[in-house]
């Protein structure tokens, strides 16, 4: 962790607490919500991200004596109050280095020294200009990560830096006080997402190369392992593709202009991996960069675009963290084909593994083709139906190639046809030898350690939230095993004093007398658990046809006619006819009855 280094106008974290009550957040472990990050930002929030943020004019220093003062002083104060805003408090803030570089974080709940995730872009522009595309689209991305992102307890730290002292007399002068930090911290970084200018394409590309990521082929001293560079260009690739438009596509450095000439070059410098860079596929007919022109309602900016790139960043966060210990890897992807035509799914294997295909549909004829990274075709499979409620076998393939793949699916029907296509494999994004499910960001013992002897691995009580040292987290009475196995929170002491059954007695009191929170009548033998409880009865065992009170009448049948099973109804006189039904009146009147029939005959 960075340590503070406050400045005027910044709050320390605990300051800044008390602002507002952090609300309640989603902590994902095992869970991929890739979809609602990418639904969580439109073009129209994007867009007035990039305004409100450049309205203030050009942000240029010569050097970082002028970021004291002026419009980059203002962005900087705007920037710190957003990140704290955006993310209602969560996120720690930090100025580095004598050029105001502003960083971050936005903690993970495990514990120790995990590698982090990293989205960045720099906040001053050329001198006359307002930077709405250089970089005011950066920030834009930035800052609506941080809105999105603050949603969830992640596991792993992500970081948010603003570079400054872009433009400076030296350029890229602040981005290399952030990178020699990290070193000097040891802070490893899993990916780096910085984003550059991104809202010009080029006007004759592919419809899937408007958005360029460019990664390292091969580090400063040594080749670069696929992971390194090439596995998290592509993922986003995948995600953009599967989850949007699909308008990013991939650049090894050796063909991205901007590889040496934006921030994230430093953090490659130093010997940091994983680093990535978004940038316009327009570099070349973009006219506006440290011009007057580059002004947020330029008629040639695409903000479609930039809000395309910034939720692909985003669901690939939310997919890299998504991974669950034990399981392998597995995609899900719902969608109509009509007649005629195809659907392209993509998926990146980054280790040998066998990949699994499967899907349901409905609705007549269809065929699937397998490609692989070099666009060639590895199998095909045709099918004249199939089940929509079983999946379908499509491929089991033993892939070797580190790459992205590609999946099309041809509708051969004459109608509309619905797909749930499910993409089973292996991973391994560090490139360690180890496949991802055998391995995760926490040591083996965390898995094999049980301190509270609560039947909840340490490694469980993490991911839920739970206290390692206590059997009961939330003191409800309740322990948290018991709670997780029946659907309950183990971090909410309210759910103690509910009633999940309407049967009048709390769910800690279930839980205390072993019965199930989830039903009334407990044993099954027709009477109320509460019901047996009031008069001393056994809820966990069948005693519908005992007589507790030996009048003849059962504990059901004494439930039923609304008595107390405690208390003979034999003998009590006329008074039983005011509280007893039918069941006992009956025989008293017939009594009664019968008597009166003799006297009149002996008369």
């Amino acid at each position: 962790m960075i340590p503070p280094v406050y400045s005027e106008d910044v709050l320390a974290p605990e300051e800044n607490a008390l602002l507002a009550a952090e609300p309640s957040v989603r902590r994902i472990y095992g869970e991929n919500v890739a979809d609602e990050i990418y639904s969580d930002l439109s073009t129209t929030q994007y867009r007035d991200l990039v305004a409100k943020f450049t309205e203030n004019g050009s942000r240029y220093i010569f050097d970082s004596t002028g970021a004291t003062q002026g419009a980059n002083y203002l962005a900087r104060n705007y920037l710190i109050q957003e990140l704290e805003s955006l993310s209602n408090g969560r996120i720690e803030v930090n100025l580095v280095g004598a050029h105001y570089n502003i960083v971050g974080r936005l903690p993970g709940y495990l514990p120790g020294d995990n590698p982090v995730i990293v989205i960045s872009a720099h906040y001053d522009s050329a001198e006359r200009s307002s930077g709405a595309n250089a970089d005011g689209s950066g920030i834009a991305s930035v800052l609506s990560l941080v809105r999105m992102l603050s949603k969830y307890d992640w596991p792993l730290d992500i970081y948010f830096i603003a570079f400054n002292s872009f433009f400076t007399f030296i350029p890229r002068s602040g981005s290399p006080e952030v990178a020699d930090l990290f070193q000097i911290q040891g802070i490893e970084i899993l990916t780096m997402y910085n984003v550059d200018s991104i809202l010009l394409p080029d006007p004759d590309g592919e419809p899937d190369e408007l958005i360029q990521i460019g990664y390292s082929q091969e580090g400063p001293l040594v080749l670069t392992q696929y992971h390194e560079g090439q596995y998290w260009a592509e993922t986003v690739a995948m995600i953009s593709n599967n989850h949007g438009a699909g308008v990013v596509t991939p650049v090894p450095h050796t063909s991205f202009g901007l590889w040496g000439g934006s921030d994230h070059y430093s953090f490659f410098e130093d010997g940091f991996t994983g680093i990535t860079c978004l940038y316009e596929s327009g570099r070349n007919a973009d006219g506006t960069t440290s011009t007057p022109a580059d002004f947020w309602n330029n008629a040639d900016f695409d903000y479609f675009l930039g809000r395309e790139a910034t939720t692909a960043i985003g669901a690939s966060i939310a997919f890299t963290m998504s991974r669950r210990y034990g399981a392998p890897t597995t995609l899900e992807y719902e969608f109509s084909n009509g007649p005629g035509r195809f659907e392209l799914v993509k998926f990146v294997i980054s280790t040998p593994t066998t990949v699994n295909i499967s899907s349901r549909w409905f609705g007549g004829s269809s065929t699937f083709y397998l490609v692989g990274p070099d666009f060639n075709l590895i199998e095909v499979y045709t099918s004249n139906n199939a089940s929509a409620w079983e999946p379908t076998e499509v491929f089991n393939e033993l892939l070797t190639t580190k790459g992205l793949y590609r999946l099309y699916i041809e509708n051969t029907h004459y109608g509309s046809v619905g797909y749930d296509v499910s993409i089973t494999y292996d991973s391994d994004i560090d490139g360690n030898g180890v496949l991802d499910k055998n391995e995760y960001w926490l040591p083996q013992s965390y898995f094999t350690a049980d301190q509270d002897n609560d039947n909840l691995s340490d490694a469980d009580e993490i991911f839920l939230g739970t206290d390692l040292n206590s059997e009961d987290s939330d003191s409800d009475t309740m322990d948290d095993k018991y709670e997780i196995d029946m659907g309950f929170d183990p971090n909410d002491a309210a759910d103690g004093n509910e009633d999940a059954d309407g049967d009048g007695l709390t769910n800690a009191q279930e839980y205390s007398g072993g019965l199930n929170p989830f039903s009334k009548d407990s044993d099954g033998d027709k009477i109320d658990d509460l019901w047996e409880l009031t008069y001393g009865l056994n809820p966990l065992v069948d005693d519908a046809a005992l007589d507790q009170d030996n009048d003849g009448i059962s504990n059901l049948e004494e439930y039923e006619a609304g008595t107390d099973p405690t208390i003979s109804n034999l003998g009590l006189g006329p008074m039983i006819w005011l509280s007893s039904p039918l069941l006992v009146i009956i025989p008293i009147v017939g009594y009664f009855f019968i008597r009166k029939k003799n006297k009149e005959m002996l008369s």
